[in-house]
């Protein structure tokens, strides 16, 4: 019971950030604030970012306790994941471009990408993101860093429905035949 106690904070500072995050990124929001899209996305990214800090400070507090025994093995296996994930991450922001992204270049036309890494899976920066949290949890095995992982998994996998539903909206029958024939976060095969 002081278990769940302890990382319940945590937790509802997850919740609360989805919220926050989810309303931040819906039109309802960036329709009535009065920024340049591009300001806005900058505004964004700087909330979210200080805000996942702070979610990371508050479990640094917790005392860390393994789940996992700690040694060599599960570094090698943890940063070899993790790796992958980053190199996915590069490979994504190939097709992409990463200053639109963060919100220091102006973003265009919003198109439908279908090529490079996204003709094998239709949202590679997330695989890449849950890469990156298994490796982590698996290099530094504590409860704490499995809580946080067990957060943002939950978050990703809600923000992906609707996320999916906006991009329907958008695209309409190209987003619906390319969801059809692309695997969501996992590539099936390899071509």
């Amino acid at each position: 019971m002081s278990y769940i106690i302890a990382y319940l904070p945590i937790i509802l500072a997850w919740l609360l950030f989805g919220v926050l995050h989810s309303v931040l990124a819906s039109s309802l929001i960036k329709d009535r604030v009065n920024l340049q899209p591009v300001n806005y996305r900058r505004l964004y990214n700087i909330i979210s970012i200080l805000a996942v800090m702070f979610i990371f400070f508050m479990g640094s507090t917790i005392s860390p306790e393994y789940f996992l025994p700690k040694g060599q093995a599960t570094k090698s296996v943890g940063l070899i994941i993790a790796t992958f994930g980053f190199l996915l991450a590069k490979l994504a922001f190939k097709t992409i471009s990463f200053s639109q992204f963060l919100g220091i270049k102006k973003e265009e036309a919003p198109k439908l990408i279908t090529k490079g890494i996204y003709a094998r899976m239709r949202h590679p920066l997330y695989t890449a993101l849950i890469l990156g949290l298994v490796g982590f949890v698996i290099f530094n095995p504590t409860y704490t860093h499995l809580v946080h992982a067990i957060c943002i998994l939950i978050y990703l996998i809600i923000g992906i429905h609707f996320e999916e539903k906006r991009l329907i909206a958008h695209f309409g029958k190209d987003y619906k035949r390319y969801k059809e024939q692309t695997p969501m976060l996992f590539p099936t095969s390899f071509r």
